[in-house]
């Protein structure tokens, strides 16, 4: 694998999924209240997902088996910003209706659950994750793909772009939000272990 690459390309999937054969899988997404680091997250969702073996001999590969799952939604520390709000949809109306008989942090800077979620992850995968990372820094010096960036060609593509190319229907006024994005995400990623399967068995990674 070439260490260059913070974020991996397309062709270091395979050994990097054998690295982590054994380690659970986070697939995650943030929506935010802007675009800069200091700007408050206001969704949380990640899957946990683990390679299963026993996939590897059915006619319908799907290698990567859910886990464990999270959600939550949190408030803004800085006023709302309408900009964000317009794309996500997260007004405070919103995220009130949500957290609605749940006693999760106010803040997202205040929840550890989090981080004790991905506590025993060996790989973080997320759509363009250099962007959300930002506001996760115990995932700094972990292992991370991108599935945004291994999948440029002249471009990056826009999550729906590459459901697209991958033949995964959507919707699209589901879009931007975290739960869907996630779910989005790992359907992409699980597409991209199939391609490299053959090679994976082959080299034992079971």
């Amino acid at each position: 694998m070439n260490s260059r690459y913070q974020f991996f390309l397309k062709e270091d999937l395979l050994p990097l999924m054998q690295k982590h054969r054994s380690d659970p899988i986070i697939v995650f997404d943030l929506e935010t209240n802007g675009l800069y680091h200091n700007s408050s997250v206001l969704s949380c969702s990640a899957l946990k997902l683990l390679l299963d073996s026993t996939s590897s001999g059915t006619g319908d590969l799907q290698p990567l088996r859910l886990i464990d799952t999270f959600e939550r939604y949190y408030f803004p520390i800085e006023p709302e910003n309408i900009s964000a709000i317009r794309i996500n949809g997260l007004s405070t109306n919103v995220i009130t209706e949500r957290r609605t008989g749940r006693d999760w942090p106010v803040y997202f800077r205040d929840d550890l659950d989090f981080e004790t979620f991905c506590s025993d992850a060996g790989l973080f995968v997320a759509h363009n994750i250099e962007f959300d990372t930002q506001f996760v820094p115990f995932m700094a010096g972990r292992d991370q793909f991108c599935t945004m960036k291994s999948n440029t060609v002249r471009k990056y593509p826009k999550l729906s772009e590459l459901a697209a190319t991958y033949g995964i229907e959507f919707n699209l006024n589901r879009l931007h939000q975290s739960s869907y994005d996630t779910e989005l995400t790992a359907k992409i990623f699980q597409k991209m272990v199939v391609e490299v399967l053959p090679d994976l068995v082959q080299g034992e990674l079971f």
